[in-house]
């Protein structure tokens, strides 16, 4: 086969990955009453954040981040604290339901993945070498 012909084949492969681990994602955050934005920004919120500083790591507009953030304190998952060192910034920070939910997210999402189960150790490392090189671009990485 020439590389081509695998390289078509790798994206067609690659899109359907996604597509399985996209509705794999919003199957198991719907159990949740989550979407995959709010999820995103549970996985962010490690530490009390600033709106605009989480608008910036999910690359979107900080207005959207203000419906998000409503969304999540409704659900008891979210406050919205002013910042210590300037009151005119709202400071977004995990309850302990929000900690909770967060925990359970990683947990589905990220542990214990079944449709990798098919791999064995070796594939699986070999799978992430060549993920990783793709994604670097082919330059070393020291943090990874």
């Amino acid at each position: 086969m020439q590389r081509a012909e695998l390289e078509a084949q790798v994206v067609d492969l690659l899109h359907g990955l996604s597509r399985r681990m996209r509705e794999r994602a919003f199957a198991l955050l719907a159990e949740l009453g989550l979407t995959p934005p709010m999820a995103l920004a549970l996985r962010h919120l490690d530490e009390p954040m600033a709106m605009g500083t989480l608008a910036d790591r999910l690359s979107c507009d900080a207005s959207y981040i203000t419906g998000l953030a409503d969304r999540l304190e409704v659900l008891g998952l979210v406050e919205r604290r002013p910042d210590a060192s300037d009151r005119r910034i709202r400071q977004l920070v995990l309850t302990a339901k929000g900690r909770e939910v967060r925990r359970q997210v990683h947990e589905r999402l990220y542990a214990n993945v079944s449709m990798f189960g098919v791999l064995d150790d070796d594939e699986l490392a070999a799978f992430v070498a060549a993920l990783r090189k793709l994604v670097d671009g082919g330059a070393p990485s020291a943090s990874h």
